[in-house]
């Protein structure tokens, strides 16, 4: 679900209206809001009450990244609003003392009390938010005459679609974050004290020691001025070395543990899995420092061809990790363990990060380095060989991957650019417009590798038909408009007689020989095809979603080749 909680209060009322009157309306499934038609919030028999604490409570604590929703004056079976005539008692002033009462530490939410339907009923929204400070504990006893609802120290939790009560690792995953938040504050304060003992030498050592393998799990601050003085020095020697420090943890440590038939693939838990372990400790530290170094060399403007290493590093890297059968067959399945398909998310996580800021940056030639990248990509069984883009979605079958209804950049973000890189794009919405032009240029790939019928397409189609190109773009769930500048971009270039943008190309000698035979107004009416089909396909997919489609303002040069391609489809 889109966050809006950084917007402001009056887009905030917007969003959230828009949403739940298609939710409500429409009946459409969304874990993340539950809907009531009426709650009492009076002394009385208490049931309402105590009920709707408890309904509070394990929202609180699910394992959501997204904020969560209870709207009041909604009848889910007859798909209708009804107005709440106690609105009023869900003002933040007379709500907080309630939950304060039975829960602590109180639950972070907003009050919408006044929020009207498009048929003119008074509903109430309750927003809690993403982040809580979970646990959320029950103080005192709930109870009524006939039912005891909850008791002191009890943690309810909101699991699918029921309330249970938090197990051990619902209670690990509830800590996690507080454990490395204090662990990430500690290493500050160490770092902070040798900086203050050792002064500039300290410093100095960070930007002209040999590297060392250290670098790449420690401080990131330390490993951003290495990196910047081996760029500003233009010293590839340096830079290969903790380059190969980095392929040895995140490549071939994966190739000792593959070659060990006693190991077990937990990340917790009370045997210390020494795969576990390397997991927490080496792979995940050192792979966020090869990201860093990508988009340092990205934001630099460094040499194309050290960017090109570290997409090599991620290609070696996601190819081992595809070949986990043994852990595979002996992983574990409890809520404290990692799917054998997370290292590989992991690092097409990273390769999308990169990308992204490469277009976020426009510096096209980075980009060229890592889209024509092919992998063989993960698959749930086995299946026959096939070769598919690292930046599409490599990824085949039940894998035990985050759920991407919603939009795959959103969760993205939530996934890990937020936490780890967030800096270099600046916010989420940055961020985000920067992934919808990467998306345009990945369908528009895709467009001309699958859908696109010529004599080059056809034969490259028939001479390599191991190469997957198929791609679902993220517009099912978001709009077109910040992915238009990309789309005038290509157009213009093509308009102006120039090839097609080689480092936007997956098959740069397909593209090549395609657009070289095509007249000014065969591309101008190419582009506007497949944005037609774009749209066309976009309409269809929020219908099927229940929603109404976006509407699309097209610039003037976009709008000109949609007509004029129209215009040919009549003849």
């Amino acid at each position: 679900m889109p966050d809006p909680a950084g917007a402001p209060i009056s887009k905030r009322y917007d969003q959230y209206a828009t949403l739940v009157e298609d939710i409500v309306l429409r009946g459409i499934e969304y874990p993340a809001c539950e809907l009531k038609r009426s709650v009492d919030l009076s002394k009385g028999d208490a049931t309402d009450r105590l009920d709707f604490v408890k309904l509070v409570q394990g929202l609180a604590n699910s394992h959501t990244d997204s904020e969560t929703l209870i709207v009041i004056g909604a009848d889910e079976k007859q798909r209708c609003f009804v107005d709440v005539d106690n609105a009023d008692d869900f003002n933040a002033a007379r709500l907080s003392p309630i939950l304060a009462k039975y829960l602590s530490p109180e639950p972070r939410y907003t009050v919408f009390g006044d929020i009207r339907s498009s048929a003119g009923q008074r509903y109430v929204l309750i927003v809690l938010d993403r982040i809580q400070p979970r646990p959320i504990v029950c103080l005192v006893d709930g109870k009524t005459d006939s039912k005891t609802h909850f008791r002191p120290g009890d943690i309810w939790i909101k699991h699918n679609t029921a309330l249970r009560g938090a197990n051990k690792s619902d209670l690990d995953l509830m800590y996690q974050p507080m454990i490395e938040a204090e662990a990430q504050k500690r290493a500050r304060i160490i770092f902070e004290h040798l900086k203050q003992e050792l002064g500039p030498e300290l410093i100095s050592q960070a930007v002209t020691a040999t590297p060392v393998p250290e670098l790449l799990v420690g401080s990131r601050e330390r490993l951003g001025r290495f990196t910047e003085a081996m760029i500003s020095g233009g010293d590839p020697a340096r830079f290969n070395m903790l380059l190969e420090m980095a392929r040895h943890t995140i490549v071939e440590r994966w190739r000792s543990f593959l070659q060990d038939d006693t190991t077990s693939y937990a990340t917790a838990g009370p045997d210390g899995s020494p795969i576990g372990e390397f997991y927490r400790s080496e792979f995940l530290p050192t792979l966020t420092s090869v990201t860093d170094l990508g988009l340092n060399i990205v934001r630099y403007d460094a040499q194309p061809e050290w960017f090109g290493r570290v997409v090599d590093v991620l290609i070696d890297a996601f190819e081992i990790s595809c070949h986990v059968d043994y852990l595979r067959m002996h992983s574990r399945t409890g809520d404290n363990s990692v799917s054998f398909a997370r290292p590989a998310y992991e690092i097409f996580l990273a390769a999308r990060t990169l990308a992204t800021y490469a277009i976020f940056r426009n510096r096209y030639r980075f980009v060229g380095e890592i889209l024509p990248r092919y992998v063989e990509p993960l698959t749930a069984q086995p299946q026959q060989y096939l070769l598919m883009p690292l930046l599409f979605w490599p990824f085949f079958g039940n894998l035990s991957l985050p759920d991407m209804k919603n939009g795959r950049n959103e969760q993205y973000w939530i996934q890990g650019i937020q936490t780890n890189w967030e800096t270099f794009f600046g916010s989420e919405s940055q961020f985000l417009d920067a992934a919808a032009q990467l998306e345009l240029v990945l369908e528009l790939n895709s467009y001309i590798l699958i859908q696109y019928r010529s004599e080059t397409t056809d034969r490259f189609r028939a001479d390599f038909p191991e190469k997957y190109n198929a791609y679902t773009p993220d517009f099912y769930t978001t709009r077109l408009d910040p992915a238009m500048p990309m789309a005038t971009r290509i157009l213009n270039a093509l308009m102006n007689g120039d090839e097609f943008p080689k480092d936007l190309s997956i098959e740069r000698s397909i593209t090549a020989q395609l657009f070289k035979t095509m007249s000014t107004s065969d591309r101008e009416i190419f582009i506007g095809q497949f944005l037609s089909q774009l749209k066309k396909w976009q309409d269809e997919a929020m219908h099927g979603q229940m929603r109404f489609p976006f509407h699309t303002v097209w610039p003037p040069p976009l709008l000109r080749a949609i007509e004029r391609s129209r215009e040919l489809a009549k003849i």
